[in-house]
């Protein structure tokens, strides 16, 4: 009883021998008395392999930290021996800092960095790249390598250190904002495709192409016809700088279709159209190179929607074509007008011809 109470003076350093190590501590004489030395309470990095410390026979200073009599178990502890490395730490760095590591480990969700003096940080996954497509860690790290990191969390009580690799990097969305502008066109890398479109990687940043800026074609879409892995075409539609979004389009690097219509047609022609749709408001019909164009029920007369079947061929009147809204309007009632306007003109010439062969036949 006496030794065990020398050996609890509060703050007394004891030598003592390594007797036995095992996978959860190692047992320690101390005056004949054996003690465990828990793996928790080597060293201030946290639970550590005792075996890569210390071998049987090393001479240790160590602390009693608790005894049980009913068991009759004495613990103590290496790391109580040496001051607290976690209060220089909170001391001596602060949140934004700068400091050099060493990468100790290397896991799947992050990587382990030593600060020395059994200090270890922690750099996350999400922390080590500006690349969201980061797969694992050890694709940009390796165990030994030294790098400058930034402080971002500290935390003595914890003993938890947070730092991260990738603030010190330049941000790959303002290089890109240097680099390039709206209405710029690039070439870029597909990564990954979604029901609503596909995001491209240009300039080590990814823009999103959506469906509807793919093609003039508003069935195709992205995930029907891209792969990833490709290499593609595009414009840089937009840059919005306070969300950090980039807004691509390939379509608009071709002409289209209602441009090409533009071209070839002008107002008040007659075309034949498709009925390809029937809504309450109007009929949709599609036209020569794939366009598509509205007539309003108020220019459908004297055809009326109801009879209308889809896939039937119809005749109208070009009447509106917006190349800047992606609209073509026709009328039914238009055509009728500018027949019966044909009509007026052909009587009216008619009359003209027979009045001046009589004004002839009389001067004769």
């Amino acid at each position: 009883k006496e030794v065990i109470d020398a050996l609890m003076e509060e703050d007394k350093v004891i030598q003592g021998t390594v007797k036995k190590i095992t996978s959860y501590g190692m047992f320690v004489d101390v005056g004949g008395i054996d003690g465990l030395v828990h793996y928790n309470e080597i060293s201030y990095k946290g639970p550590v392999n005792p075996s890569k410390l210390y071998k049987e026979g090393d001479v240790v200073n160590v602390k009693a930290i608790s005894y049980d009599k009913d068991k009759r178990h004495l613990s103590l502890s290496i790391k109580a021996v040496q001051s607290d490395p976690w209060q220089e730490v909170e001391e001596a760095l602060e949140e934004g800092d700068t400091i050099t590591v060493t990468v100790s480990n290397i896991e799947p969700y992050g990587i382990f960095v030593d600060l020395g003096n059994d200090i270890e940080g922690f750099l996350h996954i999400s922390e080590i790249t500006w690349d969201k497509n980061i797969k694992h860690p050890k694709d940009y790290l390796t165990v030994g390598q030294e790098i400058d990191v930034e402080v971002i969390e500290i935390n003595s009580k914890t003993h938890k250190l947070r730092v991260s690799y990738k603030r010190l990097q330049p941000k790959p969305f303002e290089e890109f904002t240097k680099k390039f502008k709206e209405g710029d066109v690039v070439t870029g890398t597909i990564t990954s495709l979604t029901d609503f479109g596909a995001f491209v990687k240009v300039g080590g940043v990814e823009g999103l192409l959506h469906n509807q800026d793919l093609s003039w074609d508003k069935n195709v879409k992205c995930k029907e016809t891209l792969t990833v892995g490709d290499e593609i075409e595009v414009k840089i539609a937009k840059i919005n700088v306070d969300d950090e979004k980039i807004s691509l389009n390939r379509k608009s690097l071709e002409e289209s279709p209602i441009d090409q219509f533009a071209t070839n047609h002008k107002m008040n022609e007659v075309v034949q159209a498709t009925v390809r749709d029937v809504k309450d408001f109007g009929v949709f019909v599609s036209l020569e190179g794939g366009v598509d164009a509205l007539i309003r029920n108020e220019d459908l007369y004297p055809l009326i929607a109801e009879e209308l079947e889809i896939g039937q061929t119809i005749e109208a009147a070009i009447l509106v074509i917006d190349a800047k809204r992606d609209r073509i309007r026709l009328s039914v009632k238009k055509l009728e007008r500018l027949n019966d306007q044909k009509m007026l003109d052909e009587i009216n010439d008619n009359d003209a011809h027979s009045l001046g062969d009589l004004i002839k036949d009389q001067l004769k």
